[in-house]
């Protein structure tokens, strides 16, 4: 508008036409909130912060932490996560209930696509992996309304308060001494200070709540995470941006992923198809040794798949295949089929560690990594002859 008084020949200030449209535009009509109290064992409330943390260094962090308060104690806890994805609610939820002594009756959210797919008025659509986990564990989710963050304000309160009193108010050492740091921060707010809206110590009032609070049916390590995913025509399942490997037999059927924090275990039908490493070497790819043959049965690809599975190993691989196909171009096929016999006789870490030397002493030929297996040093001649 001020834009447009311009072109039109106004030459005032702008805070003269602000004022004016302040008058003139009509005020959209503000909706009372009705607050109450939670009773001993009623609610909780958990949702996501982000703040930029200083270090001593003069370097900074984006950090992010899942905050969840009991709403009638208000005591609070704040864990410190990687992303806001369903895991990390699902990890946070049992750090919190575990640091609580038990769950309340019921725990409130907000409507991100990780906790809520969609909506119909009171109708929820919860996420799948997020369902299944509160079923197992015994949690019983509550979504607010879109857009009303002040049926959860107690946690929004803690968000905004762990960000001012903790993260703002201080320069860390490093990631470590914030996290040291934040412990100490949970015995100040929740065993120290009373809180500013009951005027209590949240652990004194949390005496009367913990004999409501019932018990978490999860460990706190251990418990598996099930997600669903369609087996693609490459024969893997993704998860997190890696690829597992699961068998030509299963393209196009649904599997269901078991994730923890160290595997992954593909079930298809009911059945335990293969557990993997949650993060493989190369953290792209992972094939189970047992799973190799069946993955370079295609005679055109053949090649090209054991040099994949070889590539995956290390860096050190990279650099030993890279040399192969440009001094041999003609003869790098039965060079990685060498390396890929190799792979098999021997373990991964040895033929990794070969790899390494190899490339170290900057040595081009199968043959050097399999002398460095069976314990033969290359003599000074063969390293001439390079």
């Amino acid at each position: 508008m001020l834009e447009r008084l311009r072109d039109e020949g106004y030459d005032g200030s702008k805070t003269a036409v602000y004022d004016a449209v302040r008058r003139l535009r009509k005020q959209a009509p503000q909706h009372g909130v009705s607050r109450f109290e939670g009773l001993p064992g009623e609610f909780s409330q958990h949702d996501f912060g982000e703040v930029w943390v200083r270090y001593r260094d003069g370097s900074r962090e984006r950090c992010k932490f899942f905050a969840s308060v009991l709403k009638f104690s208000r005591m609070r806890r704040v864990k410190l996560v990687g992303d806001e994805t369903t895991e990390s609610v699902c990890h946070g939820l049992v750090d919190a209930f575990i640091y609580f002594e038990g769950l309340t009756l019921m725990s409130v959210f907000d409507n991100p696509k990780t906790i809520v797919t969609s909506r119909d008025g009171d109708r929820v659509k919860w996420n799948d992996t997020f369902s299944r986990f509160c079923a197992e564990a015994g949690v019983v989710p509550r979504a607010t309304w879109p857009r009303r963050p002040q049926e959860k304000g107690a946690v929004e309160n803690v968000v905004g308060y762990v960000k001012s009193s903790f993260f703002k108010a201080h320069v860390f050492e490093d990631r470590a001494d914030m996290e040291t740091r934040l412990e100490e921060w949970h015995r100040r707010v929740n065993d120290d200070r009373p809180s500013r809206a009951t005027g209590e110590i949240p652990r004194v009032r949390h005496l009367l709540e913990k004999p409501q609070l019932r018990t978490l049916r999860v460990e706190q390590i251990g418990f598996r995470l099930r997600y669903t995913r369609i087996v693609r025509t490459d024969c893997f399942v993704e998860f997190g941006n890696v690829r597992y490997y699961v068998g030509e037999r299963f393209i196009g059927a649904e599997a269901t992923l078991h994730v923890d924090r160290d595997q992954i275990q593909a079930w298809v039908a009911g059945r335990l198809i293969a557990t993997h490493p949650r993060k493989p070497v190369d953290g792209k790819r992972s094939v189970l040794p047992s799973q190799r043959e069946e993955l370079i049965s295609k005679p055109g690809a053949r090649p090209y798949l054991k040099r994949d599975l070889l590539l995956s190993l290390c860096p050190a691989a990279m650099w030993c295949l890279t040399e192969i196909v440009h001094r041999r171009p003609k003869l790098w096929e039965g060079e990685v089929a060498k390396l890929y016999e190799l792979l098999g006789e021997f373990e991964e870490a040895a033929l990794r560690d070969a790899f390494i030397e190899v490339a170290r002493r900057e040595l081009v030929g199968a043959e050097y990594v399999e002398a460095l297996l069976r314990g033969q040093a290359a003599t000074s001649s063969q390293e001439a002859q390079l």
